[in-house]
């Protein structure tokens, strides 16, 4: 699974880190391991190559000559010899005699402790490859002089390294798989840490996504009795009150509309009785009776519309379903709206272009669907424009509505946001913000989707998308 998030971050920050830690002292300890054994077996071998540099004065004589003899007496004396060899080099350079090998004789080691032993210098080391055998050795000369003080040669003596480098490689193999041990475990446990972080913030997450979305009440689990826990108890207070408030908020709104219907259908009955009188609808009277009767006409939507958002607010907003044909349903609802556009100077042009038109559905709802997109587009369209309100077939599936009108259009600023809840944008028309939500909701109870499209300045289309009836 790949890493993301906190987990991801604490890998490329933290565990690199440690990673880079562990690698660095394992290479540390390599080369502290290897400067050990190596500055130890050299130490040892210079301090034994110095005293018996001493004991060769008994093999010496006054002569080259005495010397070459005595060199080669010493060097099958020589007694350490299944521990290392003994090199006698001459004046030359050259191999006069070796403890291990007779066939050396004459061969130039050419390294640079036996040149700078013969320059006179104290015992001098080499560690490298050997030109003879190409394994790696550690060479330690020593100057060794005749009994007249003048130079006679050089006593090598050369040891294999191939013991001592696996004993390093041992330790370091060891050190490896102790540091590999340690990522391990910090990975296992740092991992195990970090997914009690991570699995409560992925709950907290959720949680809120569901809260955002309109499931308040929904609850986190508290697992631990620290931060996360705290920010847990902080969101289930939130998501517990904020129920509480939409519960109110959804009670008043229910118990004012009620309240209201009563005066309204008073002041709608007396006004259309009044004018049903014989007031001339031209006189003052008649025309303040006319905008009494429409604004309450007006009023009364809006409070139906309260009431249904509080039901669906509450999850109490339901639909009748049935088999209905959408296009008679769409347009009595035209016929019913015409007038009123009439009114405002919008003439409607619908083409009907679908052979089977039968749903399931509501048929009041889809009728209140309907005419809310026509009167948003009544609000704002112009005089003497057109709607278009168009009905056909896509795939034999589904039934497509769009209403399209040539209005002032909605901003893109706004467009995302038009069916949400109160939500108007900067304009200043009337309404209460809340249709289109409710019309939203509505289509997406019959299965089928409610899709706006605008161009500011040129109009709106408003597309209902509703699934044909399958037996």
């Amino acid at each position: 699974m790949p890493m993301k998030g906190i987990t991801r971050r604490w890998f490329l920050n933290n565990y690199m880190l440690i990673l880079l830690s562990l690698v660095a002292a394992v290479t540390v300890f390599g080369l502290a391991i290897r400067y050990f054994y190596y500055s130890n077996i050299t130490s040892t071998l210079v301090e034994r190559a110095k005293a018996n540099a001493d004991m060769t004065y008994s093999y010496i004589g006054n002569t080259p000559e005495e010397f070459n003899s005595g060199a080669r007496r010493y060097a099958m004396d020589f007694e350490a010899k299944n521990r290392m060899e003994l090199q006698v080099v001459s004046r030359e350079g050259e191999v006069i005699c070796s403890s291990t090998d007779s066939l050396l004789s004459g061969f130039v080691p050419g390294t640079p402790d036996v040149g700078e032993a013969l320059d006179g210098l104290d015992a001098e080391n080499y560690v490298g490859r050997d030109s003879l055998t190409g394994q790696r050795v550690l060479s330690v000369s020593v100057p060794v002089y005749l009994s007249s003080g003048e130079p006679a040669g050089v006593l090598r003596y050369v040891t294999g390294l191939e013991n001592i480098n696996r004993a390093i490689t041992r330790l370091v193999l060891v050190a490896v798989a102790i540091a590999a041990g340690i990522a391990v475990f910090v990975l296992i446990s740092n991992r195990y840490f970090i997914k009690t972080i991570v699995s409560p913030i992925r709950e907290i997450n959720r949680v809120t996504k569901k809260i955002a979305a309109g499931e308040y009440g929904v609850t986190i689990q508290k697992s631990f009795n620290d931060e996360v826990g705290e920010l847990a108890e902080a969101i289930n207070f939130m998501s517990v009150e904020t129920e509480r408030s939409i519960k109110v908020k959804n009670d008043f709104i229910s118990s004012v509309s009620h309240e209201l219907r009563t005066p309204l259908t008073a002041i709608s009955g007396w006004a259309d009785t009044l004018l049903a009188g014989g007031i001339d609808p031209e006189s003052t009277e008649g025309r303040g009776l006319a905008v009494i009767a429409n604004e309450t006409a007006n009023l009364r939507r809006m409070v139906e519309e309260l009431l249904d958002f509080s039901r669906m607010e509450s999850g109490r907003l339901k639909i009748s379903l049935a088999p209905m044909d959408v296009a008679a349903e769409l347009a009595d609802a035209i016929f019913m709206f015409e007038q009123r556009l009439k009114q405002d100077g919008i003439v409607v042009f619908y083409h009907e272009e679908i052979g089977n038109a039968v749903i399931s559905g509501d048929r009041g709802r889809l009728r209140q669907v309907f005419v809310n997109i026509m009167d948003n587009a009544r609000k704002y369209s112009p005089p003497q424009s057109s709607l278009e309100v168009v009905i056909t077939a896509k795939d034999d599936k589904y039934a497509v509505i769009k209403f399209v009108d040539h209005g002032e259009g909605i901003a893109p600023g706004d467009l995302p946001h038009v069916k949400e809840k109160f939500y108007k944008g900067k304009t200043n028309r009337p309404g209460s913000g809340i249709g289109l939500a409710l019309s939203d909701e509505i289509v997406s109870l019959h299965g089928g989707r409610l899709d706006i499209e605008s161009t500011l300045g040129m109009g709106t289309t408003v597309t209902v998308t509703l699934p044909l009836y399958k037996k």
